[in-house]
């Protein structure tokens, strides 16, 4: 028997030690693992009584590896890393590179330039996977995604493509009808047929976000249609139906072809567009993929 099943008799003990140093809380490492955190603290206290080795150091609400731990930690970062890339070797089951993202992203940025992406990958077979609600990346079944936040994701690597801008767009006709132009105040804005998503469990900012900012709240008696995705929305708009809510970096080609205008002040938030993937599986797909969103694609929509 090898010392390692001797001294460990669950080696999942190791993985769950290791997800907790990576991630530096025993509260993401459960969230990662999907288990709860007192099953993380329970996995790690009998990891060191079988070691009979301190491995965190507890202090009050938080925890520091000490030099055994540490020690441990970088071990395992290597041979999970080296067990990872031998596993993608040996398995075969699917050869795909899954590319997630918001609809709007894909519709406005990645499908008219695909051919220069898939030139990209070069004989890497790609599958777009168009997310709705941020709810969906949990299960981790992609090989990267672009995402919308402020904050990074525990167990992921990012690169930043641009931040998140929003304003207000409608067409030039419907702009004109309604006295809107790019200096119009909220409160003319606000009085306008606005086109809205549905803002459950999305990242984004909605218009009663947008609105916030100045003090205003959507009027409680107006009825009004809600779409469950950006696209939806963007026909609406281009079709004169009402005001949409607009991104930087999104809709830049619209604007500078004139198809849509900026009728309304714009918001700057702390959230910022990524491509972001899990740390444990960079892959040369995942290279060419950040390096094409990032010189081809993100760099001409600043």
């Amino acid at each position: 028997m090898r010392q390692l099943v001797r001294q460990v008799d669950r080696l999942q003990r190791l993985a769950v030690f290791e997800a907790a140093a990576r991630l530096g809380s025993l509260s993401a490492a459960g969230r990662e693992l999907g288990i709860a955190q007192p099953a993380v603290t329970r996995q790690i206290k009998q990891l060191e009584t079988a070691l009979d080795t301190a491995l965190f150091d507890r202090q009050s609400n938080r925890v520091a590896l000490t030099a055994a731990g540490r020690a441990l930690a970088d071990s395992l970062d290597v041979s999970f890393a080296a067990i990872e890339h031998t596993l993608s070797e040996v398995t075969h089951t699917d050869d795909t590179f899954v590319l997630a993202m918001p609809p709007g992203f894909a519709q406005q940025l990645v499908l008219p330039a695909l051919d220069s992406l898939q030139q990209a990958l070069g004989d890497q077979d790609l599958r777009l996977w168009l997310y709705d609600r941020e709810s969906e990346l949990a299960n981790g079944s992609f090989h990267a995604a672009v995402r919308v936040s402020a904050e990074p994701w525990p167990g992921h690597e990012e690169v930043a493509l641009f931040g998140e801008s929003v304003f207000p767009v409608a067409t030039p006709s419907l702009a004109a009808a309604h006295g809107l132009h790019s200096e119009s105040p909220a409160a003319d804005v606000l009085a306008a047929p606005l086109l809205h998503m549905d803002s459950a469990d999305r990242p984004w900012m909605s218009w009663a976000d947008w609105l916030e900012r100045f003090d205003l709240r959507l009027t409680p008696s107006r009825g009004r249609v809600e779409f469950n995705s950006y696209p939806s929305v963007l026909q609406q708009v281009m079709l004169g139906r009402g005001v949409a809510l607009g991104w930087a970096g999104i809709l830049d080609e619209l604007l500078d072809g004139k198809a849509l205008v900026v009728v309304g002040p714009t918001i700057s938030t702390d959230r910022q567009y990524t491509v972001t993937w899990p740390s444990r599986r960079p892959s040369s797909a995942v290279a060419a993929t950040v390096g094409w969103l990032t010189q081809t694609g993100a760099a001409g929509y600043q």
